[in-house]
């Protein structure tokens, strides 16, 4: 026979509030629903459990025998209701789309955690995030990667840079100049080395950053030029402070991607903001 935990949760707050009327307010009742569901627990129990005194209840013998194993019961009850209950969704994001592409899209229910693509990628995996927003996609097993939306690539350069009055210009002509680097593993090699087709060496990379921030205001400063997300210089093209430059033969773009467990059910809140990424 199943045990109803609402008789328990009547006893205990009956020895608890130290009677029944008590009992009642504090469980939002009525008394002679207290005093039927600890009737119950005592037919099921075959003994008395609470005895009535003049100022208060108190248990029997046998009420004093069961009640740690009900507040025990109990524990393990609200335990499992937190565990099973919806929590806050948590997205994990490589620096660049979670700086400058996803704030928009962000609740105040939804945290939101930074790190590089392979740090995403393992928060994954190892169940710290329920959805992944990458700059690219190793095509892992045991995980869903919807593309998501491309982004632009462009050249920058300081205002007077000799190269900050072409338009447009060959990409391997760009790559002339010193190149500054920005986070590891974002895949930028990889793009430059297919768009160029080898038709000239690797770009010398004479500055690693870490950070797309780090690139600005080593471009700025006149370090070197780079190549970024057209995304993440909206605001320094639009004040001056950097020049973007096109490249006339080739198209560089970088494909984000939305991942999330295969086996994700889908009411879980991760297939719900994926929706909302798609549809934003």
């Amino acid at each position: 026979m199943t045990l109803d935990l609402a008789l328990v949760e009547a006893l205990v707050t009956v020895i608890d509030a130290g009677g029944f009327r008590a009992a009642a307010r504090r469980l939002g009742i009525s008394q002679p629903l207290v005093s039927q569901r600890v009737r119950k627990l005592e037919e099921r129990c075959g003994a008395v459990l609470v005895r009535r005194t003049r100022n208060r209840c108190e248990t029997t013998a046998a009420g004093a025998l069961l009640l740690p194993q009900a507040r025990r019961v109990l524990e393990a009850a609200r335990r499992l209701e937190l565990a099973l209950a919806p929590r806050r969704l948590t997205v994990g994001a490589a620096s660049n789309p979670g700086i400058y592409l996803l704030p928009p899209l962000i609740e105040p229910s939804v945290e939101l955690r930074l790190g590089s693509n392979p740090e995403t990628l393992a928060r994954l995996e190892a169940g710290d995030v329920d959805l992944a927003v990458t700059e690219w996609w190793d095509g892992r097993a045991g995980y869903t990667a919807v593309a998501w939306r491309e982004e632009r690539m462009i050249g920058i350069v300081p205002p007077d840079h000799r190269f900050a009055g072409r338009k447009s210009m060959p990409l391997a002509e760009f790559l002339t100049e010193p190149l500054i680097g920005g986070e590891p593993g974002t895949g930028t090699g990889r793009l430059l080395a297919q768009a160029l087709g080898g038709r000239t060496a690797t770009p010398l990379v004479v500055r690693q950053m870490g950070s797309t921030e780090g690139v600005k205001r080593a471009v700025a400063a006149g370090l070197g030029v780079s190549i970024v997300l057209a995304c993440a210089v909206r605001d320094e093209v639009a004040a001056g402070t950097l020049v973007p430059v096109a490249f006339a033969d080739a198209r560089l773009a970088r494909q984000m991607h939305a991942v999330v467990p295969s086996d994700l059910p889908a009411s879980a809140p991760a297939h719900r903001f994926l929706a909302r990424l798609l549809a934003g």
